[in-house]
């Protein structure tokens, strides 16, 4: 599967409530173009969308956190995936596409291939974790049982490097804060 068809598949189990914080690049101009608007659209900040759910997580513990990151992306903030295994919210859910690259800026390989992500995930002691291959077939039978765990989750996905030709998120990150906030307090 590609990036954006997961995404595409998360699309149909969430809800009104969720908020969503989604890496800087393709997986937030992709969030921004196919899931529901607003949600927290990471710009210029490579390796925090962990630490923002995280935060987000503990100011909102009625709501569910999913953060949407890259391969990347999570390995740069690696030491937040530690902090939030610490806390354990089961509200927080990491939800991670590895195509072993920095496709936003050019296909630059990751170390993402020198990491055994299950034994990683072992040690951070939280019940609901998997590392796998996307797959078509097992996508919503994978999202459903991430999603609606009452514990910490993480999904490691391997996906094809893929890009969907879509413009730029339009709005400025004050304003991306206010129309979250605005949906926040509602």
């Amino acid at each position: 599967m590609k990036g954006y068809e997961v995404i595409s598949a998360l699309k149909n189990h969430l809800n009104e409530e969720d908020i969503i914080v989604s890496s800087n690049g393709n997986i937030s101009r992709e969030a921004y173009h196919i899931l529901p608007k607003p949600q927290v659209y990471l710009r210029g900040s490579m390796g925090l969308p962990v630490s923002v759910g995280l935060g987000l997580a503990l100011a909102n513990p009625d709501k569910r956190a999913i953060v949407i990151t890259g391969d990347g992306n999570f390995l740069m903030g690696l030491g937040s995936s530690i902090t939030a295994a610490f806390y354990k919210l089961k509200n927080l859910k990491i939800l991670i596409l590895d195509n072993s690259q920095y496709y936003t800026t050019g296909g630059q390989k990751t170390v993402s291939s020198v990491i055994n992500y299950t034994k990683f995930f072992d040690s951070l002691n939280n019940e609901i974790h998997c590392s796998k291959r996307a797959s078509k077939d097992q996508i919503d039978h994978d999202l459903i049982k991430f999603l609606n765990s009452d514990t910490f989750s993480i999904l490691h996905l391997i996906i094809k490097e893929s890009k969907l030709d879509l413009t730029n998120i339009p709005w400025h990150p004050e304003e991306i804060r206010e129309r979250f906030g605005i949906k926040l307090s509602s």
